[in-house]
């Protein structure tokens, strides 16, 4: 029976120390998932200011978002850059009537280091209906200087 007594306590100290041999996997694994987040938060926090800046045409948005060598293949295969694409913002007229928001249907975040890609699926829509077609955006973006900027952007039409 002492025996039996025995090898239970001396099972129950190796469970107990297998266990505490496993805690530094498991907090090594919780920091890691908890720190990848937090660029992917960024991003996506990003990509939601660029949506906002991009319906307002608020150049000064786009200004503090888009680096300063920044470069955009729009839909139609022109390439231009963010300071051409500014200069136009800056000097159009607003239009009172116009009420288009760009509204992002799905972002998909893919960071590496300091750098990271978005998949942004969007459309412009009117008050309540889409006008045209969906685009899919292939953003890359950069940390610099502590903050994301947007370097690259390259913009597709979605067919049906």
């Amino acid at each position: 029976m002492n025996h039996l007594l025995a090898l239970n306590r001396c099972s129950s100290w190796i469970s107990v120390l297998f266990a505490i041999s496993l805690l530094p996997y498991v907090g090594h694994a919780q920091v890691r998932r908890a720190t990848s987040t937090l660029p992917e938060q960024e991003i996506r926090a990003a990509e939601a200011q660029l949506a906002t800046a991009l319906s307002n045409a608020d150049a000064d948005a786009l200004s503090r978002l888009w680096a300063q060598d920044f470069v955009s293949t729009m839909v139609n295969g022109r390439v231009t850059t963010g300071k051409k694409r500014l200069d136009s913002l800056r000097n159009q007229t607003p239009d009172a009537n116009s009420h288009l928001t760009d509204e992002n249907q799905q972002v998909d975040v893919h960071v590496h280091g300091d750098w990271a890609f978005t998949l942004v699926t969007s459309s412009w829509v009117a008050p309540g209906k889409p006008v045209g077609s969906r685009y899919q955006a292939t953003h890359i973006w950069a940390k610099r200087s502590g903050q994301w900027r947007l370097i690259a952007a390259h913009i597709s039409e979605v067919k049906p």
